[in-house]
């Protein structure tokens, strides 16, 4: 690179001192070379007694101020091609560095060390290291991206509130506490009904109403917050992130079985009965719908379910390590793409490898930073990259690998008229099971 960079500004000096333009620069004849601007015009044949008479033009190159003008523009000349050779040298060093290492860190910017420390304990609990725990690492993630300004104490003592009313309700009821299907169906009638709860001990009742769906900000457009577990504790309004999300922290408290399940821009929640039977809670609309629903209506393709994206049950660490994703998301609205990233999406994928969103968002890393050591090398063609540049042509390669990765998988966008229209029919088949008893999957908790 060194070598051709010489090449290119003796070029360009030689330009400037026969004052020709950068973009096109002559190229010498041996009987046409440049007298660097001194131009004088010989008769064909001059006889012995032709005069010679110099021209105005001819004088004025001996004019002692031509010559310094003249001096002056080659000097200007070579300063800008040697900044030009400078800035080259530097766009070299950048996509050398991109290549290499990727996108520049941003660790000293404040506030990221809350979400290294977020990723920290999360990879610790994938890794063994200290149990697992989905109430703990939802927090972290969204307290990193709130700079760390929540308190985990009143998150929990929000979290044993209600886990407590679940207990209430099947004490009322006399049912098992430890039973899975018991303690589910508490969970669910908890969240989708209004209940009116005996305090033990006391004569005090308390009123416990269902979560409301939010349809005036479900893709956290207007206030990014508003898809937060927190924000559904505070509020008591929430969307198909938070709400499935809640349930399960309450599984965990309980001791209960259930599982998250993805469907297009969609998740809900997964239990079985005794009977090995699965059922699908949907929190958004408070009914348990069936798979034919979520094939019927979510834009869901038979390669996608086959490939387990959609539909498929995930496990209590998969969940968690799915949270390492979302924290990837956070940490890129917030900073920007930087390595942490791809530590997050890296440490994701080796605990839940079927996550779609995971290989996209890193797809979308490559994308940026390809096209970004492109501009830097001026490489309008992956030919051109792949002969200026074979280490940083391999990222382009991994750039496709990953959208063909994604392609074969069976997930395709979702436009946002279809979930629109997906949510739409989820209000309408809520009004026509209103005065109609929900499935009895097992026990009636209501």
């Amino acid at each position: 690179m060194n070598k051709l960079l010489t090449i290119l500004l003796i070029t360009l000096l030689c330009s400037c001192y026969s004052y020709a333009q950068l973009p096109g620069i002559p190229v010498p004849v041996p009987n046409a070379m440049d007298t660097y601007g001194i131009n004088i015009n010989l008769p064909s044949s001059p006889g012995p007694s032709a005069p010679f008479t110099p021209s105005k033009q001819q004088n004025n190159i001996y004019d002692p101020n031509e010559l310094i003008r003249r001096r002056q523009r080659a000097q200007q000349e070579i300063e800008e091609a040697t900044a030009m050779m400078r800035e080259i040298e530097e766009c070299y060093s950048i996509a050398s560095s991109l290549t290499k290492n990727g996108f520049p860190s941003q660790a000293g910017i404040p506030g990221t060390e809350y979400f290294r420390s977020a990723y920290q304990e999360i990879s610790d609990m994938l890794h063994d290291s200290i149990p697992l725990n989905l109430e703990r690492a939802i927090f972290l993630i969204e307290n990193a991206y709130l700079n760390n300004q929540l308190n985990f104490n009143d998150f929990q003592k929000s979290i044993s509130e209600k886990a407590d009313y679940c207990k209430w309700r099947m004490r009322e009821l006399k049912l098992n506490p430890h039973d899975g299907l018991a303690q589910n169906m508490a969970i669910f009638s908890l969240l989708t009904d209004t209940l009116n709860i005996r305090q033990p001990g006391t004569e005090k009742t308390v009123t416990h109403y269902p979560l409301k769906y939010n349809l005036d900000d479900y893709d956290s457009q207007k206030n990014f917050t508003s898809h937060f577990v927190n924000t559904l504790l505070t509020t008591n309004v929430g969307q198909c992130h938070s709400m499935p999300l809640l349930y399960l922290i309450l599984a965990e408290r309980l001791g209960a079985k259930a599982y998250l399940a993805l469907a297009p821009q969609h998740s809900f929640v997964k239990i079985q009965d005794d009977n090995g039977a699965w059922y699908n809670l949907e929190l958004t609309c408070r009914s348990i719908l069936s798979d034919y629903h979520y094939m019927n209506s979510s834009y869901i393709k038979s390669e996608a379910i086959r490939n387990k994206l959609y539909m498929n049950p995930l496990s209590k660490k998969e969940t968690v390590a799915s949270l390492l994703t979302t924290l990837g998301q956070y940490y890129l609205m917030k900073y920007g793409y930087d390595p942490f990233i791809l530590d997050c999406l890296h440490t994701a994928e080796s605990y839940s490898p079927h996550d779609i969103y995971n290989k996209i968002m890193e797809a979308d890393y490559e994308t940026r930073l390809t096209l970004e050591i492109a501009r830097l090398l001026n490489a309008r063609h992956p030919e051109t990259l792949k002969k200026i540049s074979p280490e940083a042509y391999k990222h382009y390669e991994r750039m496709h690998e990953l959208y063909k990765e994604i392609d074969n998988s069976g997930y395709e966008d979702m436009p946002k008229e279809i979930y629109a229209r997906w949510l739409r029919h989820v209000e309408k088949l809520k009004k026509e099971e209103d005065g109609h008893a929900q499935p009895t999957i097992r026990k009636t908790v209501k």
